[in-house]
């Protein structure tokens, strides 16, 4: 309006020779110009650093401010905001005499902030008493878990206690059954699997579902076998709620990719056998020809790994050995990977294929093809000690 007397904010801090502590009352000033809708606030200290008080006033009056609020933040009650910071200004505004100002009770003394500081020391003491507490779930927020890839006990803590937390739980079909005792007992549980060659949700349907109870308020876990980004469709529903506008947090889990093998006692690398891995889908959303393009890109990993692959893993190995790999090179696939039910069946590029099928080999499996198979015989210490456990039951059943 025509004749409007225009207010300006000094947020005077007291200056410090350590940058951030400085760069804090700047971001203060920021936030309370932008929280209270201030159009001018400009930030000062009172010793050390620039601008100054003087100079943080000229500037308000530059800006065409005829009426400024000086605001201490968090400088001292007593000599600082009762005597310095007052002589100071007064002899600054003798020098506009247009120009009307008023300073505010230090922020130190509001009550508010001693509450808040009440709750801080609260918060603190609690968390300090139990490092072990639990991260809840937020409302109205979605969260893409990784379930690793089987054994309950290689899900991780912070998938564990979003379990315990949430409202619904959108879950795959390679979702152990046991991991589900971490789930609140009343929350919803909604099967969303995937089964090759079977009935299916559709992934728009389970899209839907994660939106619309989101908007609901609710704590959403969409629970995925192995870790959500790869070949876990993670990154297409992500990017779905972000179009939608919906908080979500990726929670990494266990590939097994990286699991099964080296339950199988098969290490993806190890110096002066492997240096590059592989990771491949043997599974297609259009056709087998996209599989073994991709398997050519791929044939001069030193390990290759193929996560649902055993479908076609007959086209695998011929592709393979037709892009130059030797048909004697190892192979493995492996069953129900970190189950007890965990079965492997060790080959050649030129027979593992046919060693599945006499070993009545289905799905789910993970394929491994290297030289690092080799050490297999050496290192599979979990079908050892699965061994011995049967031995210790017959013994002491």
């Amino acid at each position: 309006m025509k004749g409007e007397t225009k207010s300006g904010v000094l947020v005077v801090g007291h200056g410090s020779r350590r940058e951030e502590a400085n760069e804090d009352v700047r971001e203060a000033a920021r936030r309370i110009g932008k929280r209270g809708g201030f159009a001018l606030v400009e930030a000062a200290f009172l010793e050390i650093e620039h601008p100054n008080i003087a100079e943080g006033f000229e500037c308000l009056i530059e800006r065409g401010a005829r009426n400024i609020t000086v605001h201490p933040y968090f400088l001292s009650p007593g000599r600082h905001t009762r005597g310095d910071l007052p002589r100071e200004v007064s002899a600054i505004a003798q020098s506009y005499p247009d120009v009307q100002y008023q300073i505010t009770e230090p922020l130190s003394a509001h009550p508010l902030v001693i509450e808040a500081s009440i709750e801080r020391i609260r918060e603190t003491a609690s968390a300090g008493s139990d490092p072990q507490k639990p991260a809840e779930a937020k409302y109205g927020k979605v969260y893409l878990v990784g379930a690793g890839p089987g054994d309950p006990g290689l899900l991780t803590l912070r998938a564990r206690d979003l379990l315990g937390s949430c409202d619904v739980i959108l879950y795959d079909y390679l979702i152990d059954p046991d991991v589900m005792q971490f789930a609140c007992p009343h929350a919803e549980r909604i099967y969303v699997g995937k089964v090759s060659g079977g009935q299916h949700a559709a992934q728009t349907e389970i899209n839907r579902l994660l939106i619309n109870h989101a908007l609901e308020r609710k704590r959403v876990v969409r629970l995925k076998g192995g870790d959500p980004f790869l070949f876990g469709r993670g990154g297409e529903e992500a990017e779905i709620l972000y179009k939608a506008g919906i908080p979500f947090e990726v929670v990494p889990g266990v590939s097994s990719a990286l699991a099964v093998p080296a339950y199988a006692g098969i290490p993806l690398t190890h110096r002066n056998v492997s240096s590059s891995v592989g990771i491949l889908s043997g599974a297609s959303a259009s056709d087998v020809g996209d599989v073994l393009a991709a398997l050519a890109d791929l044939s001069r990993a030193d390990t290759i790994v193929v996560l649902m692959g055993v479908a076609n893993l007959r086209l695998i190995a011929d592709e393979l050995m037709a892009s130059g790999r030797d048909p004697e090179t190892p192979a493995a696939i492996i069953r129900w990977g970190t189950y007890e039910t965990q079965q492997t069946v060790v080959g050649t590029l030129q027979s593992i294929a046919d060693e599945a099928q006499a070993s009545g080999m289905r799905p789910p499996g993970v394929i491994i093809i290297g030289e690092v198979v080799r050490l297999r015989e050496s290192l599979k210490w979990f079908e050892r000690d699965l061994a011995e456990s049967t031995e210790l039951q017959a013994v002491f059943p």
